[in-house]
């Protein structure tokens, strides 16, 4: 092996005596040069610009000072909804289309909505919502009121023979998924049909008509068979548009819906909502949708429609 002292008479042998003279010195500088002088051209278009942004930088801090970045004003973000207030101003755009014919009381505005946020009927935590099913008849709870006075009471229905979470898998007679086993149902006074009460956790809570498991009325039964005689109606709100306070203009209404209401089919449906204000201090509730109202069944009723708007004065 070779010893690292022994290169410089390794490299003397080897180049035989070569030695660099001054012309393959100047050769090999000249092309070191060139070398270089590429590398040089690109760089200095880089520089310029560095420095023609130092100088903008610093013309602007000698103009402005510390604050030199307080004149630069940020473009706004364009809205990308309009906000409105509600509740008074919407009901104030529909007062001058009341009729100055209508008597003063005898009409109100509502100010409730029209989704089924607003519903009285009570929801359930599984398939079905709290009801009672009284031979085939279905009856929903209603969330207001959350116990009445036995005063209200009519005659009584019988006992809950069966309580089942799927009142519609039930074996018959009165069955329940909310009122326990042996409780007494009972019809509420003068609303054979559209109204029935019973003890729910210790209170007397009020269930109304409706469709469930594709069935509605049974039978030859009409709409006033599932909600209430006429002469029964204090008021009646229509939820969103208004409300016909007077008692004798309401029930006018009301016949109304009761003589034309045309049976459509067992469905409970619809986007909006009818609240009838009855005289014993309770309310009802029909959805609707179009022209159509729906509880116990779905009916086709455009009068109706017709005579509220004109009450209204729209």
């Amino acid at each position: 092996m070779n010893r690292l002292e022994d290169l410089p008479k390794i490299a003397a042998r080897q180049l035989g005596g070569l030695e660099a003279d001054a012309n393959i010195l100047a050769r090999a500088k000249q092309a070191a040069q060139a070398r270089r002088a590429p590398r040089t051209l690109r760089l200095r278009p880089v520089v310029a610009v560095c420095a023609a942004l130092v100088l903008c930088v610093a013309a602007a801090w000698t103009l402005g000072g510390e604050g030199w970045l307080s004149g630069v004003t940020a473009q706004p973000t364009p809205n990308i909804l309009d906000s409105h207030s509600a509740g008074n101003d919407a009901l104030n755009a529909l007062e001058p289309r009341l009729s100055a014919d209508i008597q003063p009381g005898a009409v109100s505005m509502g100010v409730g909505n029209q989704s089924g946020s607003g519903t009285l009927f009570a929801d359930g935590s599984g398939s079905s919502f709290p009801l009672l099913t009284i031979n085939g008849a279905t009856y929903r709870m209603l969330i207001s009121p959350d116990g009445i006075s036995s005063s209200l009471l009519g005659d009584s229905l019988g006992t809950v023979n069966e309580f089942n979470v799927e009142p519609a898998l039930g074996s018959g007679g009165i069955v329940s998924n909310t009122v326990s086993t042996g409780e007494t149902v009972y019809a509420v006074s003068g609303m054979s049909g559209a109204l029935v009460a019973a003890n729910v956790n210790g209170s007397t809570r009020v269930f109304q008509r409706v469709s469930y498991a594709g069935t509605a009325i049974i039978g030859s039964e009409t709409l006033a068979d599932t909600l209430c005689d006429a002469s029964d109606v204090a008021w009646i709100e229509w939820t969103g548009m208004g409300t016909v306070s007077d008692a004798n203009a309401a029930q006018a209404l009301m016949q109304t819906l009761l003589d034309y209401a045309d049976y459509q089919n067992n469905g409970m449906s619809g986007s909006g909502s009818v609240r009838i204000g009855l005289c014993n201090g309770l309310t009802l509730q029909l959805l609707t949708d179009a022209d159509t109202v729906s509880a116990c069944g779905t009916w086709s009723c455009p009068e109706f429609f017709d005579a509220f708007r004109a009450a209204l004065g729209l």
